[in-house]
């Protein structure tokens, strides 16, 4: 069983110590943060929690030389083909541009694998994997034709979908999937939740036999109830969320025991409170620092997400670091209901996973006083899901919130690819607070 030790913890420390000290000196952007940080004679949780969150605007302005430290030779290092420009898929507001470092990637993906008992035997580095996501998030991708396996292979890795959106799958596809990981067979299976449910629905209705790999990691989106459910259904091996960002690298990885735990040689992770009372369940946002990149040192990274931490030790043993239940979902998915009361995309998701029939949905919340809710049915129940999904919302979302619940036949994914499940179309401040307070109890 994994502990902390003395000689880990220290070196962790020195890790979060020489990172601060180092991008506070070297690197343009922090330049002015040096005003906000006490001095070292402050303990180092002090330190990191008196400097300002970074944000992807910041980096934005500052892009790229701002983030590149003092002795490093950008333009040399493009040219070798040691760093390269990569941007991430994303609403226009989220998509960002960084200074990709393949092999710091590579190696932030490799000490990850310790982190889940069953990576650490599946994972070797010389393992097949296959892998199910968007084209706009990783791989080859289509402009319209199907591509053949040679086009989709890199090394060890096989890119099961080369195409952005599921909406362009073409007849056909599925089966394809699920015949090329039966003669690929991979240790490992990497895979979008939307899109593995999605297979796995399929398969099930098609009774289709499905090869099972060692191991099945959740990536690049929320994992629903909804989703998990579909998949567990047909896909009997285990499966761990691997949490991080383009960015950020590799921050959290989920153990045998369902917990998620910070991946401590790589970053730091600082969690800001939320919210206080009722219902805040401790969530807060999550603030990355990277550790050992050489060419894009970030320090209290905006991750975009919101995480909640675990109350006890995992059985696990591990405890280096921080150690969540959940990742609760983005900033951007934390709705409003009655009295202010803030409400996550995990308490939503709770609160639609005890309901049959719904195979996949979207949640938008346009403004304090309502919310509009779309389905996919996933069988006959009809009216049943309908009105169970209303009810289960209109409890959590309490009283004089308006909730719309409608089934439709396709839910189509965001403009990166993805789908985002639940979203928040107005600011999420205190006046907004204030006025869905007012109108409920004016």
């Amino acid at each position: 069983m994994p502990v902390k030790s003395e000689e880990a913890t220290r070196a962790y420390e020195r890790r979060c110590r020489d990172t601060l000290e180092a991008a506070l000196d070297r690197t343009p952007l922090y330049e002015s943060w040096r005003s906000f940080d006490p001095g070292d004679s402050r303990p180092l949780d002090e330190r990191y929690r008196s400097l300002p969150p970074l944000t992807k605007a910041d980096i934005r302005a500052h892009f790229p030389h701002g983030l590149v430290p003092a002795g490093m030779d950008l333009a040399a290092g493009l040219a070798s083909g040691e760093v390269s420009y990569v941007r991430t898929s994303g609403t226009a507001d989220e998509a960002l541009t960084n200074i990709w470092n393949q092999a710091w990637w590579d190696a932030s993906e490799r000490a990850s694998w310790a982190l889940n008992a069953v990576a650490a035997q599946a994972a070797t580095g010389t393992h097949r994997e296959a892998i199910l996501a968007s084209a706009l998030s990783v791989g080859p991708r289509s402009e319209g034709e199907q591509l053949p396996r040679e086009q989709r292979m890199l090394g060890r890795f096989l890119f099961l979908n080369e195409y952005a959106f599921t909406t362009e799958w073409p007849e056909g596809h599925e089966r394809r999937i699920l015949a090329e990981l039966g003669e690929f067979r991979p240790d490992v299976l990497e895979a979008n939740p939307s899109l593995l449910a999605r297979l796995a629905r399929f398969a099930e209705r098609a009774e289709v036999d499905v090869f099972q790999p060692r191991l099945i990691t959740i990536t690049y989106e929320f994992p629903s109830r909804v989703q998990m459910r579909a998949i567990q259904r047909v896909f009997k091996s285990p499966v761990a969320s691997s949490y991080g960002s383009t960015e950020a690298g590799y921050v959290f990885m989920q153990c045998e025991h369902g917990r998620l735990h910070q991946n401590t040689e790589f970053c730091r992770v600082d969690l800001q409170p939320l919210a206080d009372g009722p219902g805040a369940r401790g969530v807060g946002r999550l603030l990355v620092t990277t550790f050992g990149n050489p060419w894009f040192p970030l320090l209290r990274f905006e991750i975009g997400d919101i995480g909640r931490p675990s109350s006890a030790p995992c059985p696990c043993g591990r405890d280096l670091g921080m150690t969540l239940s959940a990742i609760e979902g983005r900033l951007v998915s934390v709705c409003v209901g009655a009295g202010g009361r803030m409400i996550t995309h995990g308490q939503i998701d709770d609160a639609l996973g005890t309901v049959e029939g719904i195979a996949q949905y979207r949640l938008v919340q346009e403004a304090p006083g309502s919310v509009l809710f779309w389905y996919v049915g996933e069988s006959e129940r009809g009216k049943r899901t309908a009105t169970e999904s209303s009810t289960a919302l209109r409890e959590l979302f309490g009283p004089g919130i308006a909730v719309s619940v409608n089934e439709v036949s396709l839910i189509p994914p965001e403009r990166s690819g993805k789908f985002l499940l639940v979203k928040r179309t107005f600011p999420l401040d205190t006046a907004s607070i204030l006025r869905a307070g007012e109108a409920l109890h004016g």
